[in-house]
């Protein structure tokens, strides 16, 4: 079955299938290079368990880690042994990372933990802070120390009270002090001296005082006058006055009538603060809390903010920082042209490189599940097939996150995701973009350096816009969302490569981002495996949809899998019962429900027939635009199977005989067997989406060695489906000029399967042998024989003068 959190199912033999061999799993391999572009090593320590499966999800092998070492090429790596075969083998980081990804690793127990709880700091006080008086003191008390010291003879002597007090006699008198210490004063000081070998003139300094600060008056009328002298400073010109105003009308409302009796003295008046004491405490806040109240925040901040440089962290991504920005652009539809609008640009910057490691393109005002897409795809490695040469490697589990006051990203649900996912969330001071300048000034340069370049920009305000010619078609649906994502990934690249400023030694030295990558990732400590279900859980877009013949529809698109089965089969189900679907937001073709009578097993489903081409990489925004425009085209007519989907009827014959079975819900190999025949139907019957390529269309199809690519790949950047070895969509190049050119996916596949020619075989069939006659064979025999060097000559120059070649 697939995606097993549990070695045990209701299938109960032959759920899953032991893998005999590391072979079965389809593990990809280790790239060439691919080692050094790794930035953390995984959690594991020796004993840790974890299982993987194929990619059909129909095998799994239950593997223990024996050790990390360096095995051959591709840096460190770990050595694996599968606890039912013994078989050994050797997973690299960006393997295992991969293998996650996919959804197709499991971690059952690991003995390493992660170490990044918070500690607290012990308050260190410091020697520069002591005032001259203090520190005459301490040296003082030093010399009296080191006396003692120094009587006890490296322990030959033993101090007692009158030992001590002669030396510290001794002492004052060569010191010409007017009198000696006491004796306890002089324990205390010995003590001190000998528990603090670091800093002895701290230890032996007299402590200041910060003063009584028990409060004169009862605790709930303090609390009125806090109350009270705030209210004063919120108003525009708020004085003492008001405040001895506000707290009468405070005791003379009823909630206080206790307090006015506990306050009121023999002679029969109130215990308040005078006017004197009102004034002070008036006066008492600071001036920050003062500007707060009576101006407010911004111009709170303005006044009294410090603006320096911050440093960087110790390693990369142990800071991230998040923020969106609205995109100056017009965006439309790859397939439909019709209009997106202005889209919203969501970055994950590596604060110690200054490395994108993720974004997200969205077009709702603040939208959570794109920052998850964004999340996933700035956590695992990127799917660049269809940008040859181009790399993108920067990506890994990050410590902390730096984000603004959206509330998107200040809610509860990103609190939840830190939670879940791991890491620690900083949440900036609202209108304060200094405290994640990183991310703000990349926005920036993003709108200035790609986005005002490309056509139908809109600048960045309709006054900038006035001043070009209409003839520029500023603000125009120019670009598609596709070619968007494309010229972000390319700009991306190229940014990684160019030397920016604040990533160096020094905040105006320059630094390659990529270099400094590079150079941190040595220092960076390994990260713990991901439940990629929980970008699911927190951001999947959730329904109650009826189990159909074909499937599961949600918003026209149909989801099938035999794993379907388990609850169709199940002796609870009834036609018409609603379950929870859960659809991934950022690619809709991938959907998962829950098995109400199996709250453990969560069932993977897939969209069915044309519905899988069409809902491969799109998200669920573009899928909804698609509809709304559609429905406007028609009319608000229902939409038809044959506009976005093709449902499938391939599973009312057979569940019908499953019903007329008696007890088969207690045999669960006829059940299993059942199922395998499904499974086997659903592959043959499953639409497979080819590249369209004009070049390999171009000429005759060779029947001898025909050419043969592999179906389509996904368009999403964060590609956690099957097809990792497919045929990209096309190519996108960038020129030298900056331009993009989209590139025939098969145009060099083509061109190396022509000047490889045909394979050199035998031709089939039955060999026929003819015996020779013995006579022409004795005569040609004799002929060659009498052919000398000489006449193989002249033949050769009789031709050459018949071609007219003198020579």
């Amino acid at each position: 079955m697939s995606f097993m959190h549990h070695k045990s199912t209701f299938l109960t033999n032959g759920a899953l299938v032991p893998a005999s061999s590391y072979a079965e799993l389809d593990i990809p391999p280790h790239p060439v290079g691919g080692g050094k572009h790794q930035p953390q090593r995984y959690n594991f320590g020796p004993g840790s368990q974890f299982a993987v499966f194929n990619l059909d999800r129909t095998k799994v092998a239950y593997c223990a880690v024996m050790s990390r070492a360096r095995y051959g090429v591709g840096g460190e790596k770990f050595m694996v042994q599968n606890t039912d075969t013994n078989e050994m083998t050797f997973l690299s980081d960006w393997q295992i990372s991969v293998l996650e990804r996919e959804f197709r690793l499991i971690p059952i127990n690991t003995k390493a933990e992660r170490a990044s709880k918070k500690t607290e700091q012990p308050q260190i006080k410091s020697y520069l802070a002591l005032t001259k008086e203090a520190r005459t003191t301490a040296m003082k008390r030093w010399w009296y120390a080191r006396k003692l010291v120094e009587a006890r003879q490296g322990g030959k002597v033993r101090l007692t009270k009158k030992l001590i007090l002669e030396v510290a006699a001794k002492h004052a008198q060569d010191k010409g002090h007017d009198k000696r210490p006491a004796y306890n004063s002089l324990r205390m000081w010995l003590k001190k001296y000998e528990e603090n070998p670091f800093n002895r003139l701290l230890a032996l300094a007299t402590e200041t005082s910060g003063g009584n600060t028990v409060r004169k008056f009862d605790p709930r009328l303090e609390d009125i006058i806090d109350e009270c002298v705030q209210w004063a400073w919120e108003l525009p010109a708020g004085t003492a006055l008001d405040v001895q105003e506000q707290i009468k009308v405070e005791l003379a409302k009823s909630e206080h009538r206790q307090l006015v009796k506990d306050i009121t003295q023999p002679d029969g008046t109130l215990l308040v603060p005078m006017l004197r004491t009102i004034q002070r405490r008036f006066a008492a806040p600071d001036r920050y809390s003062k500007d707060l109240w009576r101006f407010g925040p911004e111009y709170a901040r303005r006044k009294h903010s410090f603006y320096t440089s911050r440093a960087l962290p110790d390693h990369i991504l142990g800071i991230v920082e998040a923020d969106y920005t609205l995109g100056d652009i017009v965006v439309c539809d790859d397939e439909f042209q019709f209009l997106f609008g202005r889209p919203h640009i969501l970055l994950f910057v590596d604060k110690k490189s200054g490395c994108i490691i993720g974004f997200a393109i969205h077009f709702e005002d603040e939208c959570f599940e794109a920052f998850l897409h964004g999340m996933r795809l700035a956590m695992y490695p990127k799917d660049m097939s269809r940008f040859p040469g181009v790399e993108w490697n920067q990506y890994g589990d990050f410590a902390a996150l730096v984000t603004d006051a959206a509330s998107f990203l200040r809610g509860h649900k990103i609190v939840g995701a830190s939670e879940e996912l791991g890491f620690e969330l900083i949440e900036n001071v609202p209108g304060e973009p200094t405290g994640k300048g990183l991310v703000e000034r990349m926005l920036g340069t993003l709108m200035r350096q790609l986005f005002h370049k490309l056509p139908g920009t809109t600048m960045s305000n309709p006054e900038r816009r006035k001043l070009f010619d209409e003839s520029k078609g500023l603000g125009l649906p120019l670009i598609t969302m596709r070619q968007l994502e494309d010229f972000m990934v390319l700009w991306i690249a190229d940014y990684h490569k160019t030397p920016r400023r604040g990533i160096g030694k020094l905040p105006r030295l320059k630094a390659t981002p990529e270099d400094v990558w590079l150079a941190g990732q040595a220092n960076m400590p390994p990260r713990d495996p991901i439940d990629p279900e929980i970008f699911l859980a927190l951001g999947g877009h959730t329904t109650e949809v009826t189990i159909q013949n074909d499937g599961m529809t949600s918003e026209h698109i149909t989801y099938v899998s035999e794993d379907l089965l388990e609850i169709t089969a199940h002796p609870d189900h009834r036609p018409g019962v609603k379950y929870k679907l859960t659809v991934e937001w950022g690619d809709i073709s991938n959907a998962f429900v829950v098995n109400p009578y199996r709250p453990d097993r969560v069932i993977r489903l897939r969209a069915n027939g044309r519905c899988l081409e069409y809902a491969r990489g799109t998200t669920m925004y573009q899928h909804r635009k698609t509809v709304e425009h559609h429905n406007k085209l028609t009319r608000g007519k229902r939409v038809t199977i044959e506009d976005l989907i093709v449902a499938k009827r391939t599973l009312s014959k057979e569940l019908a005989d499953i019903y007329d079975k008696k007890g088969l819900q207690r045999n669960a190999q006829a059940l299993l067997k059942f199922r395998t025949q499904v499974s086997k139907k659903l592959k043959r019957s499953a639409i497979v989406t080819a590249t369209t390529s004009a070049a390999a269309s171009a000429g005759h199809i060779d029947f001898a060695a025909p050419l043969e690519p592999k179906s389509k790949r996904s368009k999403s950047l964060s590609n956690p489906a099957n097809d990792r070895d497919g045929t990209p969509e096309n190519f996108a190049v960038m020129n030298a000029d900056g331009t993009v050119t989209i590139r025939d996916p098969l145009e060099d596949a083509v061109k190396e399967h022509k000047r490889r020619g045909r394979p050199r075989t035998e031709k089939s069939g039955p060999v026929k042998e003819t015996p020779p006659a013995a006579a022409p064979i004795a005569a040609e025999t004799a002929a060659l024989t009498e052919k000398t060097i000489e006449d193989a000559r002249a033949a050769r120059r009789a031709r050459l003068a018949k071609n007219g070649d003198t020579k």
